[in-house]
């Protein structure tokens, strides 16, 4: 959840540093520091909140030296103050941290009682402290690093300096990304690929388990047994680049308006002609169905997983279970044989959805797991049997829009596939399928053109107490989608619900300040869904309705109709996700939050 950067140079770091937190502030955090090894040791600075406060405080007191570490943090052991920002320092080393160290309780006491001088509240402080403790003790760094590394129960990705050692980076992994990158004058450690930008021109990725150490002059890696491995340098990914706004106003927004390219742009790759191929999902025989679809995802992925197992079970018939990763992990799962697993992570780097498909794997290790992934060389995409890339590009954005949209787009064609090799879906049913994906480019164009006309619905959710999405079939996922948008980067409190469940509880809420979205396309049970929007308008909710009605079929007496194009079976969330995307961020920004980095919330989430 948190960056970490590292480098070692032939002059000064401390901007290179600083260009690194830049670009991962998209990752969400809320307070920042660096450390560098100067000429008389180590010199930190650290700040609480945005990473300008930091830069601030550089251009008044800036550091100088050639190896130094930085990090921005995202709390979970202790309030975002200065005191419990990262790096931290303990007699002669400095330590930056991503996890979460489960027993560091134990650490703690025991070090206190060998003198350490905590200063911190965070659980990552009893890193440099064990480490400096063991270097005492075994005079000799590397033998001190493997002993720390040990003694650390949880998840962690750690790069460290010693004051002792000339330029070094000292690093390990486990349960958090961590990449090395080096060019002509410089290497590097950091947790995104996207922070070297510009200035790594190779990346090696390290595996689970590896710890080593990076200088200008030689790299060792040591893996999860013990022993020295050798990890591969690869060229910096092309797609790895920090993007600007393009006159927009926020990322989020540039993002909304990149789905169609992004849609074309998956057609464009996996349809070719009459045929969807998946390059890299060969062991995924779609012409023979396994007897069970077990999907793993979390948030916004999660909603895209919940709206494919309609697609698949209608077509398939063939049963899918759709999973919490953090729940699905804890559970004991009963799994079978004949089982394939889908997992869904944008970054490919969330924790609970990493150890759920490694449980699957230890439990079952001849069912097939196929990822569905925006960052190719992701830990995820790494440890399945195959993946399917989203193409959606660097999305900056906390609050996900275009690479969940990539998701659905890509698991339509998934199911599309399965049905048609598998023989349940015949060739024309098939073909007009396709043509209607191919449509959805156009479709979301004209959506996008109708953005103004959303901004116009904000008076609605004015001095309001939450929200209420309803929808049914494969809209009732999009329900929970568009209330998680909203509640996201708006604050405001929103509930997605089954609009047949609403009864059965929810319509308690029902009241004249209660804005209620309705999701009714003609696909999804569209006549019991506007019973239900009447049962909440008998009650005096404000009601927007999102339908793809001609529009003399539109109901009068409701407070806005958004138009939608009308879609098939497949597309019409994709069609649907727009107004909802657009609806939060025009919210947010007539209440003035943060849309691109909301409060208290992470792009990439590696701690459970």
């Amino acid at each position: 959840m948190c960056g970490i950067i590292g480098a070692v140079a032939r002059d000064n770091v401390q901007d290179r540093l600083m260009d690194g937190l830049a670009r991962m502030e998209y990752r969400g955090y809320d307070s920042a520091g660096i450390c560098i090894r100067g000429p008389e040791g180590f010199e930190c600075r650290k700040e609480p909140g945005k990473l300008v406060h930091l830069q601030h405080r550089l251009a008044e007191h800036a550091l100088s030296g050639a190896c130094g570490i930085g990090h921005t943090r995202w709390a979970t052991h202790g309030a975002p103050t200065r005191e419990n920002a990262h790096p931290h320092l303990g007699n002669g080393v400095a330590v930056v941290h991503n996890g979460i160290i489960e027993n560091h309780e134990d650490l703690r006491r025991r070090l206190s009682r060998d003198g350490a001088g905590f200063q911190s509240q965070t659980d990552s402080e009893v890193i440099p402290w064990l480490w400096s403790s063991y270097i005492r003790e075994k005079k000799e760094t590397l033998a001190a690093w493997k002993a720390t590394i040990k003694q650390l129960k949880g998840a962690y990705a750690i790069v460290a300096i010693t004051e002792q050692d000339d330029d070094v980076l000292w690093f390990a992994r486990r349960g958090s990304p961590l990449l090395l990158g080096r060019s002509g004058d410089a290497v590097f450690a950091a947790s995104d690929a996207l922070a070297l930008s510009g200035m790594a021109e190779e990346v090696m990725y390290l595996e689970e388990g590896d710890i080593g150490c990076i200088s200008l002059n030689h790299c060792k890696v040591w893996g999860v047994h013990g022993k020295e491995v050798r990890r591969t340098w690869q060229d910096m990914p092309s797609a790895v680049r920090s993007a600007g706004k393009d006159g927009f106003s926020h990322y989020m927004e540039k993002e909304i308006y990149e789905q169609p390219r992004v849609l074309a742009d998956i057609l464009q790759t996996y349809v070719e002609g009459h045929q969807i191929v998946f390059p890299d999902a060969p062991l995924f025989d779609t012409e023979k169905l396994p007897a069970r679809i077990v999907m793993i995802a979390c948030g916004t992925s999660y909603h895209a997983a919940l709206t494919a197992r309609y697609w698949l079970e209608r077509f398939l018939q063939i049963s899918v279970e759709v999973d919490v990763a953090s729940e699905y992990r804890y559970r004991d799962p009963v799994i079978g044989p004949d089982t394939w697993l889908i997992t869904l992570s944008q970054s490919g780097e969330t924790a609970d959805t990493l150890e759920a498909l490694r449980l699957f794997k230890s439990h079952t290790p001849d069912n097939p797991a196929l990822a569905l992934c925006n960052v190719p060389f992701s830990s995820l995409a790494r440890e399945s049997d195959g993946v399917i890339h989203l193409l959606a590009g660097a999305e900056v954005g906390v609050a996900s829009t275009k690479a969940y949209t990539a998701q659905l787009a890509v698991l339509a064609l998934l199911a599309l596939k399965m049905a048609h090799d598998s023989g349940a879906m015949a060739d024309d049913a098939f073909e007009g399928h396709l043509a209607a994906m191919r449509d959805v480019v156009t479709g979301m164009n004209m959506l996008l053109q109708q953005s103004q006309q959303v901004a116009a619905l904000t008076h609605l959710f004015e001095s309001v107490h939450g929200s209420l999405f309803l929808g049914r079939g494969p809209c009732y996922p999009l329900a929970l989608e568009g209330a998680l948008k909203l509640k996201e980067i708006s604050y405001l409190h929103a509930e997605g619900y089954a609009a047949g469940e609403m009864k059965h509880g929810p319509i308690a809420l029902i009241d004249a300040q209660l804005p209620v979205v309705v999701l009714a396309p003609r696909q999804y049970h569209l006549q019991k869904v506007l019973s239900n929007l009447r049962e909440v308008q008998a009650r005096g909710a404000k009601v927007i309705l999102l339908t793809d009605l001609p529009r003399e079929d539109w109901p009068e007496d409701v407070d806005a109709v958004i138009g939608l194009p009308e879609g098939d079976y497949f597309t019409t969330p994709l069609y649907a996700a727009i107004p909802l995307q657009l609806l939060a961020y025009h919210v947010a920004c007539a209440k003035g939050t943060d849309v691109d980095q909301p409060r208290n919330l992470a792009k990439s989430v590696t701690v459970e």
